[in-house]
């Protein structure tokens, strides 16, 4: 039989199945034999019977695997782990350097399997957010060594059928659906401010248009914007640098004028690691230094400061020439936001919540919601393509009960949810944990959820309005006055479903639900946590966070 190569993949947003299915595509072309897992659906001990294997797997918050790999990780590290003598691999690790652990679940999946014995006869490659061209150079270095260690047939004489170009998938009337690389122009429809005057959050209500033939979506996903630099920020970085906007210079393969590659190629709105600590190799600044050396002093300067900022603080005395600047800033990439509408409901549109981030002193916002909320009106057209999300889906069986938990923002593919919900006709309950700072200003969608609730749709609403009262309430704490109820539906069969921020609020309420299951449940914290383990293998507790 024909030697297999055995490609892997964990992923949180979709990245790394989706350059997994790159690597089968390009493999299978060039006549080798692969086949393609989910580590959600692949067991450590099969390993023991592979010989070739590429393992893509991303990190996840501050070092975590991610949630469709936390058993594969758990058995990998157990004493009960097979030995892997006869296993070649290599890793592709997806990471974001913003975060203290880069990529180490990569890196500690990748350390563990060579302990096991196992031969790595690719080096891993550590990538950032702006993973593609570091992927398709490791799949480039992959393919030449699998095909001399298959001695393989060529692509004429295998009887392997290669699969289609990922690009686009042909409609009707020649209409492709949108992808990265061809995406849909949707008109902006609404653009609405929904939480009130004196609020500390802008937080904007925005419907796209979304034609069914180009863009289509489920609720869970999110939809992908491609945004261009802020004009009057690229001006702004055009001053620094004293330079001709003319100028040609050249960024990740791409030449054109410096005007052009600040507005349309370069990320200027966030501040990469990798550049602080090139920049502490040529200047001498203790502040640099301890943003450089701290991650907690680079997470505090990184929530109000962009590139302009960072080069005006620290790069104005410096010799650093333009071109070294630009060698090394990353790539523009596209924003996330989870639909807040079921296509179901609303046919040809789109909607999302989008929070207007203000992260600079000087007044710039966030790269997506600048243009969503600021810089576009009706009217005017948005580049967009959907991100399928299969790891936040509303159960199969529409009698299940729902428990979801979405403060700020992370309420919105909730909205999407009970609007399918309501289509399907679901004689399945829903609970809703929503919290915010203040009732009066960022109740948000309050007079749909008040509809639902009377209707009888939405079963359950419990807010938490942390700053309304002397001592904050957020939703875990609200979650565990509900506690023996909630406790009841989890064990009833719940589906729980978690939206929004992953560096406190996901963890907290983690923690919440196991206390709610080691109380109500009567069981020791540690099989709480097992409890807890399962309802995430059988896809009944499932996250969205970012």
């Amino acid at each position: 039989p024909q030697e297999q190569l055995t490609i892997l993949y964990g992923s949180q947003t979709g990245n790394g199945e989706a350059v997994a299915k790159q690597l089968q595509q390009q493999t299978q072309q060039n006549g080798l034999c692969a086949e393609i897992q989910s580590l959600a659906d692949f067991s450590v001990k099969k390993l023991a019977k592979k010989q070739w294997l590429s393992l893509v797997i991303s990190t996840h918050g501050e070092g975590e695997a991610p949630d469709d790999a936390e058993i594969f990780y758990e058995q990998l590290f157990s004493d009960k782990a097979p030995q892997l003598t006869d296993l070649n691999f290599s890793v592709l690790a997806l990471g974001d350097s913003s975060y203290e652990l880069f990529c180490q679940t990569g890196k500690e999946i990748d350390e563990r399997l060579a302990a096991l014995g196992a031969h790595r006869f690719i080096d891993r490659i550590d990538c950032d957010v702006d993973f593609e061209d570091a992927a398709q150079a490791w799949i480039e270095r992959l393919i030449p060594a699998l095909k001399t260690a298959f001695k393989s047939k060529s692509p004429e004489q295998s009887n392997i059928t290669a699969l289609p170009q990922a690009s686009c998938t042909p409609l009707g009337n020649n209409q492709v659906t949108a992808n990265k690389k061809n995406p849909y122009l949707a008109e902006v429809l609404t653009i609405q401010k929904i939480t009130g005057r004196g609020s500390v959050n802008n937080t904007y209500h925005i419907e796209l248009s979304a034609d069914p033939a180009q863009l289509q979506y489920q609720p869970g996903d999110s939809l992908a914007v491609l945004a261009h630099n802020d004009p009057d920020n690229v001006t702004a970085l055009l001053a620094f640098f004293q330079a001709d906007p003319n100028q040609q210079f050249v960024f990740k393969n791409h030449q054109d004028t410096l005007k052009n590659l600040l507005l349309k190629h370069v990320e200027i709105t966030q501040i990469s690691k990798p550049f602080i600590n090139f920049l502490t190799q040529h200047i001498d600044h203790d502040d640099l230094h301890q943003i450089a050396q701290s991650h907690h002093a680079y997470t505090t300067y990184c929530q109000r400061h962009q590139l302009l900022d960072l080069l005006t603080d620290y790069v104005v005395d410096s010799k650093l020439e333009t071109q070294d600047i630009l060698n090394q800033l990353k790539s523009i990439t596209p924003r996330l936001y989870s639909s807040a509408s079921a296509q179901v409901e609303v046919e040809d549109e789109v909607h999302l919540t989008v929070a207007l981030d203000e992260v600079s002193d000087t007044g710039f916002h966030g790269l997506a919601s600048g243009l969503l909320c600021e810089r576009l009106a009706v009217g005017d057209a948005v580049a967009v393509y959907t991100e399928p999300n299969d790891k936040f889906r509303l159960p199969v069986d529409s009698s299940a009960n729902v428990i979801m938990i979405g403060p700020g923002t992370g309420v919105a593919p909730f909205r999407a949810f009970m609007q399918q919900r309501q289509q399907q006709q679901a004689t399945g309950q829903n609970w809703l944990f929503f919290g915010n700072p203040h009732f009066s200003t960022d109740f948000l969608y309050q007079t749909e959820w008040q509809k639902l609730h009377e209707s009888g749709l939405l079963t359950h609403i419990d807010l938490a309005f942390s700053r309304d009262q002397s001592h904050k309430i957020y939703v875990q704490h609200q979650m565990k006055q509900k506690g023996k109820e909630l406790w009841q539906w989890l064990h009833s069969g719940a589906y729980i479903y978690v939206c929004g921020d992953a560096t406190h609020m996901a963890k907290d309420v983690e923690q919440a639900l196991i206390e709610i299951i080691s109380e109500h449940g009567l069981m020791e914290t540690i099989e709480a946590q097992e409890y807890l383990k399962n309802l995430k293998r059988n896809q009944q507790y499932l996250k969205d966070v970012y």
